[in-house]
Formats: C-alpha cells, structure tokens, sequence
C-alpha cells in the first residue's frame, strides 16, 4: 500500500494565511506582497461522511457562521465539489481578521482554506492550482475575483498578476530590505463599495503616469530600493476616488511623509494605510506619527504591524493524532 493511501482518515491540520497589502499603490489589482501578521487560521480534519461540517470562532462581528454566506466556507465546497475525495472535512475558520481593513480578510480565509483542504487530499494539488479556487473567495466577497490578495497570501512574496484571462500570477524575486509599515485603524471600508467608486476611464496621460510607477514599483522591489518603491506608490487612480472614505487619510500621509516614510497610500481599499521605510527603527518613528495622526484626526485607536516582506505565504502545521 502507499504511503498516500495509508493515510490514517482522522488526520489534521492548522493552517495560518498571512494578511496582504494589496495595490502597493500604482499596482490596483496587479500588485501584491505578504506581511508576517495578521493573518486567519482554518484548523480541518478528516471525517467519515462527505461533505462539508463547517464553523467559525471570532471576537469580529459581522463575520458570516452560515457556511452559505462565508467565503472559506465557499472556496471549501468548490473544492471538495470538484475533487470528490473519499472523506468529508470538519472545518473551524479561525477569523482573527476584521473585515474591510484593507488587508486582504476574505483573502486570507479563503487561502486558508483552500491550503487546509489541500492539505488533507491524498494527492495535494500544487500550490498554484489552488488559486483559481481562492480568487472565488474574493469574488463572493466583493464580485471580482482579483487576486492581488490572494496570491501573495497564498504564494508569499511579491505577486504581479500578468493577466486575468487566463489567470497568470508572476513572482517577483526580491531584495528583501524594505520595511513596511501597516497602520490599521478601527474604521471599516467595504470593498465592494470601494470598488463601486473606481472611475470607469482614464485619460491617457493618466494612465501612462500610472504605468510608470508601476514598472517604477517592480524594479525597486527587485533590487530593495525603498527610495524608488515609495516614489512609485503615488496612485493617480484609486487613491484619488478612494481617499475621501478614510477619515484622516491626507493628515496621516502627511506626518508619515514628515517621520520620514519614502511613500504611504492605502492598503488595497483601505482604511488601512501603509508606508515604505528603509529600517526598523525609522519604521517605528513612522508608526508612531501614523498613529497619532489617526489619533488626532480621526479620533480611533489603531493597530501597528511592522514586517519585511512574508516570502513563505500561508503555512501548514500538522496537529499530532491523540
């Protein structure tokens, strides 16, 4: 018998997905990269009957518990579904994200997911196969199925989405000096309305600005220069339709800009904000002045979260049989 087909059925796993900023600025739906934390966690097990027994534990509210209306739930069935394994899955979504925070909270549950599910399979798909089951994650979430979130999430590093037809994801190998820095205030930006904004055409001169900085984006990543990232994070587009929904948006840029930050935007849709720092220590400074800012203007408590680039995405831990 092989080692696959003897594979004890009650086997589990605890998988954690990290969270993602989205966008990088210039990059709407093209560019993504993976930070330590936070992040969701699914734990799954094996279970004799088919299907799906799903469940959620979470101190957020508006969260969905009906396995109908969540997305880890979702991206799950559309798995299993389609694969047909020999067993059933007993799934708990561990949601330690808040949603609308601008850092990929449907993603990072989906991801979840999709790689718990993976995990279990007595033939795993490689990773890549699973994203075009977690971009229905977000197309559930929001009505798009953009995967800036969730390649990232899922692949860790920095994602540059060629082309949504076909789905082609490129990772972009990187120097990975930059220090980000990732200021989530206690606001909410729905994504779907965020997208609902979005100017439908752009004037030319627009657009080539646009191109620019996005090829600005990729080449600083590549060689690690903070300088030429945080220039090349200037949103001609998005930020402009979108900045108005976070309250506080243009003082905090500022006092990030003043702390010494070579670029700061929103993280996808937002409210959270993000800047480019080229230490540690000058990423605390810029923290400290975001969220005083946020403090000051906005009058909401924040969270702080301070990482280099995740290069491993989402993680899978076995949990020891009793």
């Amino acid at each position: 018998m092989s080692t696959q087909q003897s594979r004890a059925p009650e086997r589990a796993v605890r998988v954690f997905a990290p969270a993602t900023i989205a966008n990088l600025g210039s990059g709407f739906d093209v560019l993504g990269i993976a930070i330590d934390r936070p992040g969701d966690v699914v734990v799954a097990h094996r279970i004799s009957e088919p299907g799906l027994n799903f469940s959620v534990q979470t101190e957020h509210q508006d969260v969905p518990s009906d396995a109908r209306h969540n997305v880890a739930a979702h991206v799950a069935h559309l798995m299993l579904n389609q694969l047909r394994p020999r067993f059933g899955i007993q799934m708990t979504l561990h949601k330690q994200m808040p949603i609308g925070s601008g850092l990929g909270s449907s993603a990072a549950s989906s991801v979840a997911s999709v790689v718990a599910v993976n995990a279990l399979l007595d033939a795993p798909l490689p990773r890549r196969d699973l994203l075009r089951f977690a971009v229905e994650g977000e197309r559930k979430a929001s009505g798009a199925p953009h995967a800036d979130n969730v390649a990232p999430s899922l692949l860790g590093g920095v994602c540059l989405i060629r082309s949504y037809d076909p789905l082609d994801v490129i990772s972009i190998r990187v120097r990975n000096t930059i220090v980000w820095v990732v200021v989530h205030p206690h606001l909410v930006v729905r994504t779907h309305d965020a997208r609902r904004i979005m100017p439908r055409h752009l004037p030319l001169k627009v657009a080539v600005r646009q191109w620019g900085n996005v090829g600005g984006l990729t080449a600083g990543l590549a060689s690690g220069d903070a300088a030429l990232v945080g220039k090349c994070t200037e949103d001609v587009v998005a930020e402009l339709a979108r900045a108005d929904l976070v309250p506080g948006f243009h003082e905090v840029k500022r006092a990030a800009l003043q702390a010494g930050a070579h670029g700061c935007t929103l993280s996808g849709s937002g409210p959270s904000m993000f800047a480019v720092a080229s230490s540690m220590r000058a990423a605390m400074q810029i923290s400290k002045a975001m969220t005083h800012a946020f403090a000051r203007h906005a009058r909401v408590p924040c969270e702080v979260y301070i990482s280099r680039v995740n290069m491993h995405g989402a993680r899978v831990y076995t949990i020891p049989q009793r």
